[in-house]
C-alpha cells in the first residue's frame, strides 16, 4: 500500500538534521555529563505564579490581580521554520494541499494567493497551536480573563491568538481584532516578499473567531516598503492607543505577535509615562532571538512596568523527522 506522504522523504530533510545535530548536543551535555537541567537551570527559584508582582513579592488585591493586565505574546511553532521548503512537498498538481507530516496542519483554507501565499504567510504546526492552548490554559487556572485580543495579520498570529483564547476558555463574545499594524518589520521579508494578509472574512470561513467588523487603528500595504522608524511608528501608535483605552476602564489586553512584538510593547507601553525630554530612540532589541515560541510578556500600570507573568513558560524538546527506511538496517554495526 502506498500512502501519500511517502513521496516526500525529503520534506524537512535540512532542518531535521539540524535538530539531530542539537540533540545530540543536549544529550552529551545533560545525560553523559550529568550537568543541571533546564528546570534547575532557569527557575532556581520557587516562583508563586499567582500572587507574584513586580519584584515577586508584592501581594495584590483580588481585583488587582484579575484586572490591569497588558500581556504580549509571540506567535507558536511555525511550519516553514519546521520544514524548510514545505509548499513544495505539500501541495499536487491541481495545488490541494495534502498533509505530509502529523505536526503539519489537517487541512488548509481556501485564500487569495493559494500555496504561494500559503509559502510567504506561514501556518502554525499542530504542535505551534498547542503551545498557545497551554499559555490560554495558564492564564485562565492564574485566575486571569482577557477583554481584548489584538492580532498581527499574520496567520500564525491569528492562529496562536484563536488557540490561546480557546486554552482560556473565552467568553464567546471575546473576538480577535486583526491589527495589520502589528505585523514585524517588513524589511526582514523583502527577499521573498509579502503575501496578502487574509482577509477577516477568509480567516472566519476557516474557522477562527475574528470580529469582521473591526476597523483596523491603521492599514498596512505589504507591497510597499517601510523604515525602521515607520515599523516602530505603527506599532507604538496602536500599542499605546490601546493600552490608553484599556487603562482607563480597567480591561485586560493581549498582544499576539511575533518575536519584536514582546520588545516593542515593553518600549512603547513604558513610554507612556516618560515625560518627551525622557524619551530616547526606539533599538531592535539583540536578545529577539532568545524570544522562543509563545513566549509571554506581561506588564502593570501605575508606573507601567514589567512584572513576571501569572502563569509559568513552556519548553519542549527539538525533534526530527523520523525515516521508518533506518529500520531496513536493523541489527547492523555502526
Amino acid at each position: 500500500m502506498n500512502f501519500p506522504h511517502e513521496n516526500a522523504t525529503m520534506l524537512g530533510f535540512e532542518k531535521s538534521e539540524e535538530t539531530f545535530k542539537e540533540w545530540d548536543n543536549y544529550w552529551n551535555t545533560v545525560q553523559l555529563h550529568r550537568t543541571e537541567g533546564i528546570l534547575n537551570v532557569t527557575h532556581g527559584n520557587d516562583i508563586d505564579w499567582k500572587f507574584s508582582g513586580s519584584n515577586g513579592d508584592v501581594k495584590e488585591s483580588e481585583t488587582d490581580k484579575k484586572q490591569g493586565w497588558v500581556f504580549a505574546m509571540r506567535h507558536g511553532e511555525r511550519v516553514d521554520l519546521t520544514y524548510g521548503h514545505w509548499v513544495q512537498h505539500c501541495f499536487d498538481e491541481n495545488d490541494t494541499y495534502v498533509r505530509k507530516d502529523l505536526n503539519m496542519p489537517l487541512t488548509l483554507s481556501a485564500r487569495e494567493g493559494g500555496k504561494e501565499s500559503y509559502a510567504k504567510d506561514t501556518p502554525l504546526t499542530r504542535v505551534g497551536r498547542f503551545q498557545a492552548y497551554l499559555v490560554g490554559e495558564g492564564l485562565r487556572l492564574a485566575g486571569v480573563r482577557l477583554h481584548r485580543v489584538y492580532a498581527s495579520a499574520a496567520l500564525r498570529c491569528v492562529e496562536t491568538a484563536h488557540e490561546m483564547m480557546r486554552g482560556l476558555q473565552a467568553d464567546p463574545s471575546l473576538k480577535i481584532f486583526v491589527e495589520p499594524a502589528l505585523f514585524e518589520y517588513k524589511g526582514w521579508h523583502m527577499a521573498k516578499g509579502l503575501a496578502p494578509f487574509m482577509t477577516p472574512e477568509e480567516l472566519q470561513n476557516a474557522g477562527y473567531d475574528v470580529d469582521v467588523d473591526y476597523k483596523p487603528y491603521l492599514e498596512m500595504d505589504t507591497n510597499t516598503t517601510e523604515t525602521l522608524e515607520d515599523f516602530y511608528d505603527r506599532n507604538e501608535k496602536v500599542i499605546q492607543t490601546v493600552v490608553t483605552e484599556a487603562e482607563a476602564s480597567g480591561e485586560n489586553v493581549m498582544f499576539v505577535g511575533h518575536a519584536s512584538t514582546l520588545d516593542m510593547a515593553a518600549f512603547a507601553i513604558k513610554r507612556i509615562d516618560q515625560s518627551p525630554a525622557e524619551l530616547r530612540p526606539y533599538q531592535i532589541s539583540k536578545n529577539l532571538l532568545r524570544v522562543p515560541y509563545c513566549a509571554l510578556a506581561a506588564l502593570r500600570p501605575k508606573p507601567w512596568r514589567l512584572v513576571c507573568p501569572p502563569c509559568p513558560p513552556s519548553i519542549n524538546s527539538s525533534s526530527g523527522r523520523f525515516d521508518w527506511t533506518i529500520l531496513e538496517d536493523a541489527g547492523t554495526a555502526q
